[in-house]
């Protein structure tokens, strides 16, 4: 059970965030500029969330070096880290007891040279939305243990009510 404290967190970041982003659209201030950050023209939301009200999300960004062609993998695929933890590769059926995370965002498509994505190391996710680097579905119950070992959850994201690792 969540703490009142962290109901009324949620409830004020939920309320204020149309705010804060019709005031980004009016224009940003004069002089200012975000380094490093995901350009709003570029950078789709994809519903990978669970309904759980704390989805947990570890995120970093790593460059995508191996399995499926980079231009097919797509937010939401399982990746699988490369041998040195420097970089991560496309995880299919065979790489179940090597799963490490969820892409959640792709390169830059105005960036030719970038080969970076972000993957989720941890969090939970709706189950309908996770599938593996060449699109198969559904996760084995071999990669769904791995995934929970790692503090992945996949939820079956039903509406009625939250999720519960």
């Amino acid at each position: 059970m969540k703490s009142m404290l962290t109901r009324i967190r949620w409830a004020l970041a939920c309320l204020l965030a149309p705010l804060i982003v019709a005031l980004h659209r009016i224009g940003k201030p004069q002089g200012f500029e975000a380094f490093n950050s995901i350009s709003g023209t570029t950078f789709n939301p994809v519903p990978l969330l669970s309904h759980d009200d704390d989805p947990h999300w570890k995120i970093v960004r790593l460059p995508y070096n191996g399995g499926p062609a980079l231009n097919t993998i797509k937010p939401g695929y399982l990746v699988k880290m490369g041998a040195t933890l420097a970089d991560v590769a496309g995880a299919v059926a065979a790489d179940d007891a090597v799963l490490a995370g969820v892409v959640i965002d792709l390169p830059d498509p105005n960036n030719a040279s970038d080969t970076s994505v972000a993957v989720a190391l941890s969090g939970s996710f709706d189950k309908n939305t996770v599938k593996y680097a060449d699109g198969a579905t559904p996760i084995s119950v071999a990669g769904v243990t791995r995934l929970r070992d790692m503090n992945i959850y996949l939820d079956a994201a039903v509406p009625g009510g939250a999720f519960a690792p």
